[in-house]
């Protein structure tokens, strides 16, 4: 009770006469001669405005550029991110569906591909799964195989018999390669990557990921209205950061280990001079492309990716959207159970 004749003694509403204060005392004063508890609850009250309001003018007045570079490198750098990659088209006759998981753990990474598809009036589909571990080996598995193998026999691509073997030889069995497998495979294909070594692998991604850092060629076009409370940025290439960027990396020693497997690589300055802004705001629009990114408005962590692509003349339309889904490292299991590549080749060629 004390307390709060204290209060309003402060204020000048109260005094022992019953008469109205006419002091008038300073805001100041007021608070300085206000109660410990009065002083702290102000206290907490501003300071919570203080940082709502501050982080609010942070959220909203990044620049839509610096919001989709941030939103990029926190998709780059999440430990053991997972994400999901849906596919879209339509053509005359054909509607498909792609969808791929990508889950990563300390143990490796892990994969599943979904692929749908209607041709006429049937439907056919496919699941494969991959996981690779720390040591190079992949393994592979097939599954939900019965549905394209269906399409397959009722087209005559392939003999009744052979579906049967590749059902029985590709279905719910997991398939190892290892990493010897893989690299005397990669050189049967002459494939480039065979005359790389880790070093040069390396050494290219460095300088392909420090000339990308001085010369982002990604930028905003345009902000879209909000959706779901994200951000929203049609984006568009540069055509000056492009330049930059192939021109540094082509004086890099990364190109030079490239260049070293391709004899001839080179990127010419013709090359460089035909990249004009012009030249890609056309080829953006003629081709029907839109490519927007998504971004939490606060952190400005990445949401997702789409790209569609439609061709006004045929109706032909593709849809990409790639969108971050968190980290699910118990989804990376490494079988415990696998045929070798070896034996999956035979079984491949008694089927055939």
């Amino acid at each position: 009770m004390a307390e709060q004749d204290n209060l309003l003694d402060v204020a000048g509403e109260n005094s022992s006469s019953g008469e109205a204060a006419t002091e008038k005392t300073s805001l100041i004063k007021r608070f300085r001669n206000a109660p410990k508890r009065t002083k702290l609850i102000v206290a907490g009250v501003t300071g919570a405005l203080l940082i709502s309001g501050g982080a609010g003018a942070y959220a909203f007045y990044q620049a839509p550029d610096t919001v989709v570079a941030q939103a990029i490198v926190s998709l780059v750098t999440a430990q053991n991110p997972s994400y999901e990659l849906d596919v879209t088209g339509a053509t005359s006759g054909l509607d498909g569906t792609i969808q791929l998981f990508t889950y990563s753990s300390d143990k490796g990474t892990a994969l599943e591909l979904n692929v749908k598809a209607k041709v006429g009036n049937e439907n056919a589909g496919a699941t494969l799964n991959a996981v690779s571990d720390k040591s190079g080996d992949f393994y592979l598995n097939l599954s939900n195989f019965s549905t394209l193998a269906s399409i397959l026999e009722q087209t005559g691509y392939l003999p009744s018999a052979t579906i049967q073997s590749l059902t029985a030889a590709l279905t719910d069995t997991w398939v190892k390669v290892s990493a010897a497998d893989l690299t005397q495979a990669t050189a049967a294909l002459g494939n480039t990557g065979s005359c790389l070594s880790d070093a040069a692998t390396n050494q290219i991604s460095q300088d392909i990921q420090g000339n990308l850092r001085s010369n982002f060629f990604v930028k905003v076009k345009q902000e879209l209205a909000q959706e779901d409370g994200n951000r929203v940025f049609l984006l568009t290439i540069d055509a000056g950061k492009l330049k930059s960027f192939l021109s540094s990396f082509r004086s890099s020693k990364g190109f030079g280990e490239l260049a070293k497997c391709q004899p001839g690589l080179s990127i010419p300055d013709s090359a460089l001079n035909s990249i004009t802004q012009d030249v890609i705001d056309q080829a953006i629009a003629s081709s029907g492309t839109a490519v927007k990114l998504y971004a939490t408005s606060f952190d400005h962590r990445f949401v997702k990716l789409s790209v569609e692509v439609k061709d006004a003349a045929t109706a032909q339309t593709v849809n990409l959207t790639l969108k971050a889904n968190g980290s699910h490292p118990e989804k990376v299991v490494i079988p415990s159970k696998s045929v070798t590549f070896t034996e999956f080749v035979t079984s491949l060629t008694f089927a055939f």
